[in-house]
């Protein structure tokens, strides 16, 4: 008895999935396309950045390792990275203590909530750089095996697949790297901001581009971090003892000159300048310093 009804309610499942349909065509073309510029902006213009954040953890890497064949390109890449995520992570540090030393000394605030803002701050920074390792992490990987995908199918001889690989690895983590130097440049001004913010609200954002500052000049010419000394012990380790016919030791003057250490000190003002001016700007302090200085002037 069951049988027959079979191919009936088959029928009016059909029949229901086809009315269905042009019901939902009907309120498709019902629809009036009224998109304006502002309306594709908006919803091109988050695509199109992290289409730009993938070209540039995955494509560039890419075209670098096609394009220069040097072979201590890559060591010299992922040592000068490593180098700056090891500064650039102790300036992270020096900043946070030297913000609660000036709220400790200069403001005269007690050790126990000196203490506790500074805590604050390095707690919210370091999870923020955590969220942002995953993410960057995440675009690295997944971005690599887009370049891997696109240059393994051009070797032409499988002698040279070892080294397009090891390139092509080493150039995705010196992105990873990169990034996490611009992470602790970024929160190291944050943090301190947020430190001297407990105090004085107006120009806490000057102070932390002075004591951040303050801190990278600290960090990239005294001690074991300097980052054109580290470059080249993470090299001497890296490199073979021949590069190409040519001594390592060479190899290394040529790559890291006397005047490597100048060019690194003249960088760091603009480039913690840039992030501040960026910062200053997302967060609105910059409009409240000109504010407080209109103000002031009157």
């Amino acid at each position: 008895m069951s049988k027959p009804d079979r191919p009936r309610g088959r029928t009016h499942w059909l029949r229901g999935s086809g009315r269905l349909m042009t019901a939902e065509w009907r309120v498709i073309r019902g629809k009036d396309p009224d998109l304006d510029a502002l309306d594709l902006t908006e919803f091109s213009g988050p695509l199109l950045a992290s289409g730009l954040v993938v070209a540039v953890v995955g494509v560039l890497p890419l075209i670098g390792t096609r394009l220069i064949s040097d072979a201590a390109f890559g060591p010299l890449v992922g040592s000068f990275a490593l180098a700056g995520v090891a500064t650039s992570a102790v300036a992270w540090m020096l900043s946070i203590v030297i913000a609660g030393l000036v709220v400790l000394i200069v403001y005269h605030v007690s050790p126990k909530a000196a203490s506790a803002t500074t805590e604050q701050a390095a707690r919210a920074s370091f999870q923020r750089i955590n969220d942002a390792t995953s993410s960057v992490t995440l675009v690295a990987l997944i971005s690599g095996l887009v370049s891997l995908a696109l240059a393994l199918p051009a070797m032409q001889s499988s002698d040279d697949e070892s080294s397009v690989l090891e390139e092509l690895l080493s150039a995705q983590i010196a992105c990873l790297l990169l990034a996490l130097v611009l992470g602790f440049s970024v929160e190291a001004i944050r943090s301190v901001s947020a430190i001297l913010g407990s105090q004085v609200q107006v120009i806490a954002s000057i102070g932390a581009f002075v004591i951040t500052l303050i801190s990278f000049y600290l960090a990239s010419s005294v001690g074991p971090f300097e980052p054109v000394s580290l470059t080249r012990t993470l090299l001497d380790s890296w490199l073979p003892a021949d590069v190409d016919g040519v001594p390592r030791d060479q190899v290394i003057d040529d790559l890291l000159p006397a005047h490597a250490r100048a060019y690194i000190a003249a960088a760091i003002t603009p480039y913690l300048a840039i992030l501040w001016l960026v910062l200053g700007r997302r967060s609105g302090d910059l409009a409240r310093l000109r504010t407080a200085i209109r103000r002031a002037g009157q």
